[in-house]
Formats: structure tokens, sequence, C-alpha cells
């Protein structure tokens, strides 16, 4: 079977959208060498956005704005599908998000081939939302009552293979997770259970009966 000539490869046109210029920066050196994706506008605010981003896939970073907030989404180019970064600390509220025509949710720290996954799922009409977001998500929209040390399944089992003495790369292969997700979890993992080390994090984990002794 012939390989697809790169003409004939789909374009993606992409706004995006980002009050950091670190952000910014990083977002453009992502897509820069993408074949597939073509940047036709750049924006600090979804306020600033012509009428013509309706057409592109709007990449936007959530990071510093009410992420509940309905006027945000609202100020999204009409049709326009969204692709939003945030933080994972600090997940919109999913039903806003969707409501606003969100229809990828990943954290700024989220790989350029996950951001392509994350943009050709939106363009499509699908959605997406990022693992290391799937707990935090599905707790706010449940309205969990977890207490502040309490972890989700996903983070008990990335603690279970991090007191084994897997790396992050190894918990990443068994989970089906990018390292980066990973550091992700383990990082909300130490600030739930209030421990440094990992001598720290098995103790606590321990005590709050996540390892047996």
């Amino acid at each position: 079977m012939s390989a697809v000539a790169p003409e004939l490869i789909p374009v993606i046109d992409v706004t995006l959208v980002a009050s950091s210029p670190l952000i910014m920066g990083g977002l453009i050196n992502a897509l820069g060498t993408e074949r597939q994706v073509r940047i036709r506008h750049r924006a600090t605010s979804m306020s600033w956005l012509p009428a013509t981003a309706s057409t592109t896939v709007v990449v936007a970073d959530l990071y510093g704005v009410a992420t509940d907030d309905k006027q945000f989404y609202s100020r999204a180019p009409e049709g326009a599908p969204i692709v939003a970064l945030c933080v994972p600390q600090n997940p919109p509220d999913l039903l806003s998000a969707l409501q606003g025509g969100v229809r990828a949710l990943i954290s700024r720290e989220s790989d350029t081939p996950e951001l392509m996954l994350a943009i050709r799922i939106a363009r499509r009409g699908g959605l997406y939302v990022t693992p290391e977001l799937h707990d935090p998500l599905v707790d706010t929209t449940r309205n969990s009552d977890r207490g502040p040390h309490e972890l989700t399944p996903r983070e008990a089992e990335a603690l279970r293979y991090l007191a084994e003495g897997f790396t992050h790369g190894q918990i990443g292969r068994r989970m089906g997770l990018a390292e980066t997700t990973v550091n992700t979890y383990v990082k909300r993992i130490r600030h739930k259970l209030n421990a440094g080390n990992k001598a720290e994090l098995t103790r606590r984990a321990m005590e709050l009966g996540y390892l047996q002794p």
C-alpha cells in the first residue's frame, strides 16, 4: 500500500489563545512543525478573536481565568470546537465546559502527540479528556465527598507502583499513560498526603491504608 501523498493530508486550521507569552510560545513551537496544522490566528483573549476563527479549532489556555465563568466560553467564536488547556489541580467545571463548546480537555503539561490527538478529535466533533484529568473531573461532576487526603483509584494505583520501586516511565507503561501524566499524578499524591520524599510518602500511605505494612 502506497503512502498518502503529503498534499492529500487534510490541514487543520488552528487558533491559539493564551495570555501567557510562555504558553503561547510553547504552543507555537509544538504545532509549528506539524504538517497537518496551520496556525491562522493568535490572541491573548477570546474577546480579541476575529469572526473567521469560527472555522478553526481553538486551542485555549484556561490558566488565569475563571474556568467556571460562562462568559469566558461565550466569547469563543460560534461553532468553533475548543481544545482547553488547564492545570490538573484545578480543572474546570465539566458541564460548563461542554456547554461552552469545549471538545477536549488536556493538561498544560501534555506533549505534542496528545495535543495533536485532542485537536483531531475536537475537529471531528468527538470528546477527549486526558487521563490525568479524568479522575478530578469525574469527582467534581459527581460532587464527590472525598476527604483532603483521599486518593482517586488511579492515584492509588500509581502510588502502589511507586512504592514498589518502579520509575515514572515504567509506571506510565503499566498504566497506559505518558510519563508527564505520571509526573502530575505523583505531584498530586505528594500534595494530598503532605509528603516530601519517598520515605514520607510510603509512611503516610501506610498510615492511611493505601499500602500494606
